[in-house]
């Protein structure tokens, strides 16, 4: 072996070559989703990507699509359970200024997907905008948001869309309006697409009265979810006319445990990941408890955590 070999850094260590690498895009092999996740755990991802403008996302798309490449969007991560196995695929996260702009044009906001929800319901506050001041107590970005549907006590974004902006599997843009936009409680038909943006159609009210209102769903919102911990994640939506967490108590699930996953005591719609726990004790304890509501009570819940 020579100097040179001896003295090789695994910085100068080739490059790991992906099917992007002509994109002009930077994109990591193995990325730990662990890293983008509330829960903390799960594997990797075999290729993960910040693109910094829509041009870049749209050769990341296209690429996928013309190599068979799974492909997902993360947004805040906070209802997400990635297996240990991780994801064969892409993971795409919107987290560059082009993603997360949020432009008021009274009565209207353009918000960008990247966008912290919670940051969009302060802007249209301020600004003496109403109509979504009840989602602030509710975590992750606008893509997230319009593909769950996101809602609480007072009503929920889809009502609120007047358009959103999407990336078809090709990297062609699309404007979706309300008429080729579908909700319902916790659900939309944006599953289907790359979500850049929206367009939300909102009331004038005054500001102060917005920002008190604003305050109390705050206050009240946090104190129906744990505190004190992030390694967190809901586990099922609430049904018509009751609350998951009711369900879940009711049925004796509430002392359940799997491994190192186990149910939040002070609200049990929650799941905990201890610091031993993986994502196989997160999933089936989802199940069983699932499945503890439907042979004691009869109701069927629908998760709200989702597997990848």
């Amino acid at each position: 072996m020579n100097q040179r070999s001896r003295s090789t850094t695994a910085a100068e260590a080739p490059r790991a070559v992906t099917p992007f690498d002509d994109l002009g895009v930077a994109v990591s092999n193995h990325e730990p989703l662990a890293h983008h996740s509330w829960l903390g755990i799960g594997g990797d991802a075999a290729y993960f990507c910040e693109p910094v403008d829509v041009e870049a996302l749209g050769r990341v798309v296209a690429r996928c699509r013309e190599r068979a490449i799974p492909l997902r969007v993360i947004g805040g991560g906070s209802n997400v359970l990635v297996p240990s196995t991780g994801y064969p695929g892409m993971v795409v996260r919107l987290s560059a200024p082009a993603f997360c702009g949020i432009d008021v044009q009274r009565p209207t906001i353009h918000a960008g997907a990247g966008a912290k929800l919670v940051h969009v319901v302060s802007a249209a506050v301020q600004a003496g905008l109403s109509g979504i001041e009840m989602l602030v107590d509710i975590p992750g970005t606008v893509g997230g948001a319009l593909v769950g549907n996101a809602g609480g006590h007072g009503g929920d974004l889809g009502e609120r869309v007047g358009d959103v902006t999407v990336m078809l599997p090709d990297g062609s843009l699309d404007i979706r309006d309300r008429s080729r936009l579908a909700f319902e409680s916790r659900w939309s038909n944006l599953d289907d697409c790359v979500i850049i943006g929206c367009r939300l159609d909102l009331d004038e009210e005054d500001a102060a009265a917005l920002t008190k209102r604003m305050q109390k769903q705050w206050i009240v919102g946090r104190s129906a979810q744990p505190v004190g911990t992030r390694t967190v994640a809901m586990m099922f939506k609430d049904p018509l006319g009751g609350t998951a967490e009711a369900l879940v108590v009711q049925s004796g699930a509430r002392d359940l445990r799997v491994g190192d996953a186990a149910i939040y005591q002070a609200h049990a719609n929650y799941v905990v990941a201890g610091p031993h726990c993986g994502s196989d004790d997160v999933r089936t304890l989802v199940e069983t408890v699932r499945s503890r509501v439907r042979e004691k009570l009869g109701v069927e819940l629908t998760p709200q955590i989702e597997v990848w």
